[in-house]
């Protein structure tokens, strides 16, 4: 029997993106994106084209219209154009950023040159955190672990410049190759800076980051909260690296009682290095943090010598996005909140807001439902994850209350600065709330964002009105389609809340285990069943999927997936199970969670991903997903003899 694909005339799906030759049953991914994938080419300015990439394309053409208008006429200071539109104009004055040259860091470059000890690193350090310049350390203000209607002080790893510890120590030829490329990078960055002897500057730096790296956590390890959650008192910190209460003092921190320590071995490891690597070193290496931090703002030599690593190297892209693409793109995570008011005004009428709230419910509604029906928890542990489940807070489209930017100040003058300027006050933002109660009110991403998150510490699930378009969410959409794509997003998100890290983290937001013995074992050992499958994908012939890594990412797809679908048989009870285009609702349900994670990467973006990303490749998040419900064998007519389809004794299951 040929497998089912669309009629010419379905609203939603179309059936030149399918590849009706291949078997559903041996690779769904590719039975339901294989048309367009081969249509869809990536473009020579990205990494990936995927339909995460199509919406964020749209919203960007959105934006851009918006972002230009306020640069025109950017009204009244103080005010959200006003703001938007100075930093947008400085971004695109390019005549303005190659005249200033490094002219707006030649105070910073001259501190620098008169480091002369560790001590004098730490110093330089504490005025260039500000900057999103961490070296060594990275400094933040987040709920606490352990009482997360309070802020505390976060001191994490940083001061590497490749993406995870792991790179600075293969020794296959693509790690090799890649060092080689980042050493070249550091070694440009620096010779524009003027340094006399690059080549040998840049192996020293490299040098150094390696010793950093040798006790900076993997990217495996930084996912575990009882890892990387270690309090200190202030009087202890000296401790660990001298000078570092003087660092906190002097990046702003007054008045802190403790501060979290992500890392202590890897600060000890620090304050051992700074004291016995030479002056000259230590120059370089904060010379090229800095200039690293700002390349992007610099001009184009700078630049396109960081494009050459970052983005060609490491993510595969052929050339850069175009200059208002790459401007935008800087405004959207350095004044997230600006930007995504002018968004939200303009793409999200109050509507979409009601049903996307009507969708939450009956995920929630069918989460409650899952849990409650768990043969293998006990009932001291589903009561309190009952408990935590009642105890989530959506938060849905776009804040109720935007940031307070009063005091922010966006210059007309050459755009590192303007960076610099906004980076400065978002840093000083949250420091100045450290002894504040933490605000209820607070996003992490910006509204027009294309992604959606779980905070295990507020215990809230976010989705920014970026999302909430097209093919993820449509009011014109029937529900399969609907609660196979957002709905799908949505149970993610709250499956996050019960995942191997969110798990750990009670209903009030608090690192506490409300677990029995017996059930958390039972939890692990069915979580190891999804580490071992995801193990086993080989995504290049030399590259698999790390199922240690990824665990969180999987639980959630596995479990938004089956909420899903639970929820939406509580809807096709009531309105019916009427085809469409030939389809069943749960066929539509299945191919709307493919057409989600279509995507076609080049090469260096998977070893990339694989490497230093929580999220499995999109194939495997497809495929191993719907193989361990036999729901979806089901809903295609697939026997036990399909590859795709796991038999009982080998099929995930946890929530």
């Amino acid at each position: 029997m040929p497998p089912p694909i669309p009629a010419a005339d379905d609203p939603v799906f179309s059936i030149e993106d399918f590849d009706p030759s291949a078997d559903p049953g041996v690779d769904f991914f590719s039975f339901a994106n294989g048309g367009w994938i081969a249509a869809n080419p990536v473009p020579d300015d990205y990494p990936r084209w995927g339909s995460f990439d199509e919406v964020r394309k749209a919203n960007d053409e959105l934006l851009k219209s918006l972002l230009e208008e306020a640069a025109a006429e950017p009204g009244p200071p103080d005010t959200v154009r006003h703001w938007v539109g100075a930093y947008y104009r400085s971004g695109m004055d390019t005549a303005a950023i190659e005249r200033a040259g490094l002219g707006p860091l030649t105070n910073r470059l001259a501190r620098i040159d008169q480091i002369q000890s560790g001590a004098d690193l730490v110093a330089v350090a504490a005025d260039l955190v500000q900057y999103g310049v961490s070296s060594p350390v990275s400094l933040g203000v987040a709920p606490d672990f352990e009482d997360s209607q309070r802020n505390l002080l976060y001191l994490g790893q940083g001061g590497l410049g490749l993406p995870e510890r792991d790179y600075y120590f293969r020794e296959d030829a693509e790690a090799v190759d890649t060092r080689d490329a980042y050493r070249e990078l550091i070694a440009r960055l620096l010779e524009l800076a003027g340094e006399p002897d690059p080549t040998a500057a840049a192996a020293a730096v490299l040098g150094f980051e390696t010793a950093l790296a040798e006790a900076a956590f993997t990217a495996t390890q930084l996912r575990d909260p009882d890892l990387t959650f270690n309090r200190f008192d202030a009087g202890a910190l000296d401790g660990l690296m001298t000078g570092l209460d003087g660092f906190l003092h002097a990046a702003g921190a007054a008045g802190y009682q403790n501060v979290n320590i992500g890392n202590p071995g890897f600060l000890s490891a620090a304050a051992g290095l700074l004291d016995e690597t030479p002056p000259a070193t230590l120059q370089r290496y904060a010379r090229w943090r800095l200039l690293g931090a700002a390349a992007s703002g610099l001009p184009v030599e700078f630049e396109e010598a960081s494009f050459e690593f970052y983005g060609r190297r490491l993510g595969g892209q052929k050339r850069q996005k175009e200059r208002w693409q790459r401007v935008l793109r800087a405004a959207g995570i350095e004044i997230p909140q600006l930007v995504a008011q002018l968004y939200v005004a303009a793409a999200f009428p109050p509507e979409a807001k009601a049903r996307i709230d009507d969708l939450v419910s009956h995920l929630l509604a069918a989460m409650r439902a899952s849990i409650e029906s768990l043969q293998w928890m006990g009932p001291a542990t589903k009561e309190a994850a009952l408990a935590k489940l009642a105890a989530f807070t959506p938060k849905l489209g776009y804040p109720d209350q935007w940031r307070d930017h009063t005091g922010l100040a966006i210059d007309d003058g050459p755009w590192v600065t303007a960076r610099f300027q906004a980076r400065s006050f978002e840093f000083h933002r949250r420091l100045r709330g450290l002894h504040d109660p933490v605000d209820p009110h607070e996003w992490e991403m910006g509204a027009h964002e294309v992604n959606a998150y779980y905070h295990p510490l507020r215990n809230e699930i976010v989705f920014p009105a970026g999302i909430l378009q097209p093919p993820f969410f449509s009011p014109d959409a029937d529900d399969a389609v609907n609660y196979g794509a957002i709905g799908a997003v949505i149970g993610h998100e709250i499956t996050h809340g019960f995942d191997d890290k969110g798990s750990r983290f009670d209903a009030d937001g608090h690192l506490a285990n409300w677990w029995t013995d017996e059930d958390r074992a039972e939890f692990e050992k069915r979580a190891a069943v999804l580490v071992g499958q995801f193990n086993g994908y080989e995504v290049l012939p030399d590259l698999t999927v790390n199922g240690e890594l990824t665990l969180g990412e999987n639980i959630a797809d596995l479990g938004g997936l089956s909420i899903a679908y639970r929820a939406l048989q509580e809807v096709l009870d009531e309105t019916g199970r009427e085809a469409i285009g030939g389809l069943t609702p749960e066929q539509r349900f299945f191919l709307a969670f493919a057409r989600e994670w279509r995507i076609n990467p080049t090469e260096e973006y998977l070893r990339l991903i694989v490497q230093s990303d929580p999220h499995a490749p999109s194939r495997f998040r497809c495929n191993g997903t719907v193989g361990n419900m036999a729901e979806f064998a089901a809903a295609f007519g697939l026997g036990p003899e399909a590859p795709l389809v796991r038999d009982d004794a080998e099929r995930a299951a946890i929530w």
